[in-house]
């Protein structure tokens, strides 16, 4: 991947044109599945998600609000990329094919199983909601994900010069653990995602997110200030400093388990326009270290 440099002084930077995050209840993943949002093209059939995994439907309904929010919905994402990262991905769903396989044998298990549940399911599925004809593949599947995903991103905005990459990031809050009769508990909620990238630009006044290589993490400029410190990057974290109201003006960093640093340049709220589109200004906040190996709660 070779270094970017754009009107910010970045290394490597990506623009965040607009994002979406859904989080739902097991309870309500039945409507979501059917009415995921507005479809930013044509409208999906309606039983467009019905063998879907519960992630894939968050990632579909994050997707559309990313799309709506950011107003995309007249942009062509036909070169686009889709990168996603699910965390467990079909992991009751396997469980409980294989507890029927060995009562029923192979009749006992659906045929959906394989294409609804492979880690390359929810990229394949958002391409075909989108109409979009780039490369598109699952990463990682456990909970050092987010970072696995973002690399990728990079990797195929200023190596491969795609467009633009959607980058989706799922998991389970907390990982549910269904009980005899195969319902989730109450508390467990679905949660996605989704992230509209493309190269950065000179100009661009929206949030920004910055990968910086290990050798220019010393000397970082601007003051700390510290919004929460989660253990490990996570689609969680992220959020939270995508959306954080209270902090206004800032940078987001959180240090990589290779010496260096992801940066989220955030928008600041009281100017330009809002969503992507408001003015970017100066400052640091601090949340925290990534790391890999262990599980990442949301």
């Amino acid at each position: 991947m070779e270094p970017t440099h754009n009107g910010s002084g970045s290394v490597t930077a990506c623009d965040v044109l607009a994002f979406g995050s859904v989080r739902a209840a097991a309870a309500e993943l039945a409507g979501l599945r059917t009415r995921p949002g507005p479809a930013p093209a044509q409208p999906l059939p309606s039983g467009f998600l019905k063998h879907a995994d519960d992630q894939t439907v968050v990632a579909i309904a994050a997707v559309f609000q990313a799309v709506a929010a950011g107003g995309l919905a007249s942009l062509r994402f036909t070169e686009w990329g889709v990168l996603a990262a699910p965390r467990f991905f079909g992991r009751v769903t396997l469980a409980q094919a294989l507890q029927r396989f060995a009562a029923e044998g192979a009749w006992g298990v659906t045929p959906h199983l394989i294409p609804h549940r492979s880690l390359h399911s929810i990229s394949g599925t958002i391409s075909q909601a989108l109409r979009i004809h780039g490369p598109n593949f699952g990463v990682g599947g456990g909970p050092g994900g987010p970072l696995e995903v973002l690399r990728a991103a990079w990797a195929m905005l200023h190596g491969d010069k795609l467009p633009g990459v959607w980058v989706v990031m799922t998991g389970w809050d907390p990982e549910p653990i269904p009980d005899g009769s195969g319902l989730l508990p109450g508390d467990a909620q679905c949660v996605g995602l989704a992230l509209a990238l493309t190269m950065g630009r000179p100009g661009w006044r929206g949030a920004r997110l910055h990968l910086v290589p290990a050798e220019q993490t010393c000397g970082a400029a601007g003051s700390l200030v510290s919004l929460s410190t989660p253990d490990l990057l996570n689609l969680e974290s992220l959020f939270t400093a995508l959306t954080a109201a209270d902090v206004r003006s800032a940078a987001v960093v959180w240090q990589l388990p290779d010496g260096g640093r992801l940066e989220l340049e955030r928008a600041e709220p009281s100017k330009g326009l809002a969503g992507p589109h408001a003015w970017l200004a100066n400052g640091r906040v601090g949340v925290g270290s990534s790391g890999t190996g262990a599980e990442n709660p949301l």
